[in-house]
């Protein structure tokens, strides 16, 4: 904890902390665990007393499932969620369209070991962090809300007020707001957050259900009046339900409210086409759905992230998992500088990564609540007429398979990210820079692995492929390239071969004896991938240069030197005090 010297009933700051997260919820938590993981020293604050009850966010993407198994949490997630491989859409006169979820993330883009999508309460992924977190040595300072902030040069001085009421001040280097829609720290840089508010409102519950239909699926009941969805949560008859409804007459309610028994049951009747009777609510909630944004991701030393940058509506399940690949690419950057390993120039990325996500899932959700939701006379007839006699036809498989595809995050990219660089020309179908690496099967000390087992840690990723037939250079040329540059950048950058050459006994090399590695990567000559913290690709290059590979990653990590030594000293240091 942060020494401070007391004056009445304000705490001034005695030292300044690195970097401080404000919000202890999915985002932050996760933003809070990767700056620890990649040695960071980080505090966290959230202005509730205690951690929330009630379940929220609830489907865990495909590649937030990657970000989990990077962080070391995957298991605990897999263990806590449950699959959701099936979605049945139902229609009035029980006609019914099934769709099968399982085996769709097919192809190179695609690849994933977490193909099918899971349930997991937002109760729960906060647990799963926050144990994660303080394994790391961090504890999450709770009671203690933004009032005001002001920014130099060197840092950000923050007013809190804490649970019993007194004030403290705080300094630190760099903050970071992870505080949601209503971000008391996007209130305080002034920092605009333009949109709109959709004229319906949402009914959101964990309920127990007493209905025909069986546990473990996803339900969605599209009508005129407008959506109501049900997705299996763990317990029996237990389902996350919501569904958008007209404001009564009086107008619309308060942001939050809470309906009554019979209101909810009024909207499950209405739209559910056979009996369904609510037996138990465990929580229930009525709200106003938003679409909004700001301009800047970055505002000096202040960053949003998550809900404090964008809002939009539900449709898709693509909040939590946003706010998670927000931290996720804003992390290892920010750890980067605080370090001295990076220059400051790099934390202009997190914008120009994530801008352009934001930007177009708001599009794309607000396109999808219209259709989902919309009360104009199109949406309704295509709800309640259109729909049943065309959905058959509509969701064939490999429209499915682009669909899930968008949805799982695992296509997202970043194709004028800064850091973008490339040499060489004719890559055809082999990942751009700001792409996601890629996965793929290969052999880790002679064992059957994944290219992401290689990529998992805070360090900068180089992939040398030797390449295939003419196109090809011997592997044990290229792993003298990754002996030289794992000796410049110790710790900071692995680099491995993957050999399509049947023995493969160095300790740099993955073996790809069937070549489907270099098929996954669409490569055919020796090439070189450098790939970041983040697992995207930050350079692609053909021919195999060495001089070419240490230049970039010279321009990359600047001060990997000056760190190297200070390392060293500091390990000096502790073997003299042995």
């Amino acid at each position: 904890m942060v020494n401070y010297e007391r004056t009445g009933l304000v705490q001034m700051a005695e030292r300044v902390d690195p970097v401080l997260v404000v919000g202890a919820g999915p985002t932050g938590l996760t933003m809070a665990n990767e700056l620890a993981r990649h040695g960071t020293p980080v505090r966290i604050i959230d202005r509730a007393p205690a951690p929330a009850t009630t379940s929220r966010a609830l489907v865990v993407m495909p590649r937030t499932l990657e970000i989990f198994d990077d962080m070391g949490v995957v298991d605990a997630a897999l263990a806590a969620g449950n699959p959701a491989p099936n979605l049945t859409i139902m229609f009035s006169g029980n006609k019914k369209v099934h769709l099968d979820l399982v085996d769709l993330l097919t192809g190179p883009r695609n690849h994933t070991e977490y193909s099918v999508l899971r349930t997991l309460s937002q109760t729960d992924t906060e647990h799963l962090l926050t144990e994660a977190l303080a394994g790391r040595g961090v504890e999450v300072e709770r009671g203690m809300a933004v009032t005001d902030l002001t920014q130099d040069g060197d840092g950000v001085t923050v007013s809190l007020r804490t649970a019993d009421g007194s004030t403290e001040t705080v300094r630190c280097r760099w903050l970071v707001a992870c505080d949601g829609a209503h971000s008391a720290v996007r209130k305080a840089i002034g920092m605009p957050f333009e949109g709109s508010t959709y004229p319906d409102e949402f009914i959101m519950a964990d309920a127990k259900l007493d209905w025909e239909l069986p546990d473990g699926d996803l339900y969605g009941f599209p009508s005129p009046a407008g959506i109501f969805a049900a997705f299996s949560m763990p317990g029996e008859n237990r389902f996350r339900i919501f569904g958008n409804v007209k404001p009564g007459p009086e107008g619309p309610s308060a942001e939050y409210s809470e309906p009554t028994h019979e209101e909810f049951q009024a909207m499950i009747d209405e739209r559910v086409p056979y009996p369904a009777k609510v037996v138990e609510e465990y929580w229930v909630t009525r709200y106003r759905v938003h679409r909004r944004g700001v301009p800047r991701y970055r505002d000096g030393r202040v960053f949003l992230v998550g809900d404090a940058a964008h809002v939009h509506s539900p449709a898709g399940a693509q909040g939590m998992n946003t706010g998670i690949q927000d931290a996720y690419n804003l992390a290892w950057k920010l750890a980067l500088v605080v370090r001295g390993i990076a220059e400051e120039a790099l934390l202009d990325s997190y914008h120009a990564d994530r801008h352009p996500i934001g930007l177009r899932l708001l599009k794309t959700t607000d396109r999808m609540f219209g259709v989902i939701a919309g009360q104009n006379r199109l949406a309704r007839l295509a709800r309640g007429r259109l729909a049943p006699q065309l959905a058959t036809r509509l969701l064939t498989r490999p429209v499915r398979r682009r669909l899930l595809g968008a949805l799982s995050q695992l296509r997202l990219s970043y194709p004028d990210s800064p850091l973008n660089t490339e040499t060489g020309s004719g890559w055809e179908d082999a990942p751009a820079p700001g792409d996601r690496a890629r996965e793929a099967d290969v052999l880790i000390d002679r064992e059957p692995g994944r290219i992401h087992d290689v990529l998992r840690g805070t360090q900068h990723t180089v992939l040398l492929f030797t390449g295939l037939d003419e196109g090809a250079r011997p592997a044990v040329e290229l792993n003298r390239i990754a002996e030289r540059i794992e000796r410049a950048y110790p710790e900071l950058v692995k680099a491995r071969v993957v050999s399509a050459e049947r023995f493969a006994d160095h300790p740099t090399t993955l073996g790809d004896p069937d070549r489907s590695a270099h098929r996954q990567y669409g490569v055919e000559r020796a090439s070189t991938f450098v790939v970041r913290p983040d697992g995207y690709v930050a350079y692609r290059g053909h021919p195999v240069d060495a001089e070419a590979l240490l230049a970039d990653l010279a321009a990359r990590l600047p001060g990997a030197a000056s760190a190297a030594e200070a390392g060293l000293g500091d390990r000096a240091r502790a073997q003299n005090n042995a």
